[in-house]
């Protein structure tokens, strides 16, 4: 069915949303500093880490060199840094995530400090799929010599958190609450909260709706082909249908089914 009133249509995006729907997940913890803290600690296990600093979206990198734009970016009360990525593919995951890890590895002195005052760096990927398929809470990596069985300490931690996992435990109730679309299914009082201030307040709603609108303009530049692709790719993948993207995206119908077909992306007409 289509719906004729923009505002509705939002609206029924919305309410689809996860905390695994890229923007919808930035907003969120863009909003609550106590649900960016109650993840932080779930996810690492430290209990009594409190969040000094965090944004969304932050840049690192370097002139003449790749930069990457880091979905979360914490500073806790020690200057520990932590990275957490939302991730619903499993391609290329351990190296961007060592690609991270340089990153901020690299940044984490200033000039004159000793190599004694580097700080822990963590690097923590939340994947929709389990990256090993064990059915593990999550999988961590350190440096680590095989022959003598004895880890660097480099204070350097990966880690990826498995999405499916439903354990009866910290990570298993977070990672149900990640794919909820209902707040009020939620375990954890600062995500369902959070959560419901974008799907149920007008205040909130209208911020999302807002932030629809921009994709939506920016979608119509045909200067901005690239970003409109990767937009469609984004709703497709969330379960939207053609019809619904088509809408939002400003094209046809025809021309969606066209760009899905071309990119082999399972399309199911």
């Amino acid at each position: 069915m289509t719906i004729n009133n923009p505002n509705e249509t939002y609206y029924f995006l919305i309410q689809q949303f996860t905390l695994f729907s890229d923007f919808f997940m930035h907003a969120v913890f863009s909003h609550s500093r106590k649900a960016v803290q109650l993840l932080a600690r779930i996810v690492t296990g430290k209990k009594d880490l409190i969040v000094v600093e965090w944004g969304l979206e932050v840049k690192k990198g370097f002139p003449f060199f790749r930069n990457d734009r880091y979905d979360l970016f914490i500073i806790d009360q020690y200057g520990n840094v932590y990275n957490i990525e939302i991730e619903n593919t499993l391609r290329s995951l351990g190296k961007r995530a060592f690609h991270n890890m340089c990153l901020l590895g690299s940044q984490s002195l200033k000039p004159g400090e000793e190599h004694k005052a580097l700080r822990e760096n963590w690097v923590v990927f939340l994947t929709k799929k389990d990256f090993l398929n064990q059915n593990e809470p999550f999988y961590s990596y350190e440096w680590f010599n095989r022959k003598w069985k004895r880890i660097l300490h480099t204070k350097a931690h990966i880690r990826f958190v498995n999405g499916e996992y439903r354990g009866d435990d910290a990570i298993g109730k977070l990672m149900h609450d990640f794919h909820c679309t209902n707040p009020d299914d939620m375990f954890y009082d600062e995500l369902r909260e959070a959560v419901s201030y974008f799907k149920k307040e007008p205040e909130g709603v209208n911020a999302m709706c807002e932030i629809m609108r921009e994709f939506e303009r920016k979608s119509k530049n045909e200067g901005r082909a690239q970003e409109r692709e990767a937009i469609m790719r984004k709703l497709y993948a969330k379960g939207m249908d053609c019809p619904t993207i088509a809408e939002v995206t400003g094209q046809t119908v025809s021309k969606v089914e066209t760009f899905f077909k071309k990119q082999s992306l399972n399309y199911k007409g």
